[in-house]
């Protein structure tokens, strides 16, 4: 006799209820300055020394994203990025340059601080179904696909209206440069 598995109607339950309630059960906090970040225990080799960098401003989670905040000049984004760059396990590693001045805050802050350059964390499982539910992709292939991925994805956002002209930074060779939409 063979047996239907229900476990892709059981996923696809859990990932609608969980994004059609998103706002109702979104947990987030800061990240405190005054002591290091504990990453994940299966984040990225060299990530939890890249996030606890000294010239962190300001860090939040929400959920399983995590969102840090740093102030430094030309050198300190350089060597950002060239750790960045050596991080183990991430597969494409991206900048994004985005117009005008950053600003560190969370979503629940009224006021925020001045920022040269942000890093973006998400593991790719959860990163993929947040998009999902965005462009209305349901189908329980796309949903299942989505959740099992493996892997964290690591951006870095730099502001080039701010202090940091690209052309003064020196970004490695093995990351991509794209502009924000």
């Amino acid at each position: 006799m063979k047996t239907i598995s229900n476990r892709p109607i059981q996923i696809l339950i859990a990932w609608s209820l969980l994004f059609t309630t998103r706002d109702a059960f979104a947990l987030g906090a800061d990240h405190p300055n005054d002591r290091p970040v504990i990453g994940s225990t299966n984040w990225p080799a060299g990530l939890e020394k890249l996030v606890n960098s000294p010239n962190r401003i300001h860090g939040f989670f929400v959920n399983q994203q995590d969102l840090f905040f740093y102030y430094g000049d030309a050198a300190a984004l350089s060597a950002f990025l060239r750790d960045y760059a050596e991080l183990d396990g991430i597969v494409q590693k991206r900048l994004i340059q985005r117009d005008g001045v950053g600003e560190a805050k969370s979503s629940w802050s009224k006021e925020g601080k001045p920022c040269d350059w942000q890093i973006y964390i998400s593991p790719k499982s959860w990163h993929n179904m947040a998009e999902l539910s965005k462009g209305g992709t349901n189908t329980a292939d796309a949903l299942q696909q989505g959740a099992q991925e493996p892997g964290y994805l690591v951006e870095v956002h730099v502001w080039i209206g701010g202090r940091n002209a690209l052309d003064q930074v020196d970004i490695p060779k093995n990351v991509e440069v794209t502009k924000s939409k």
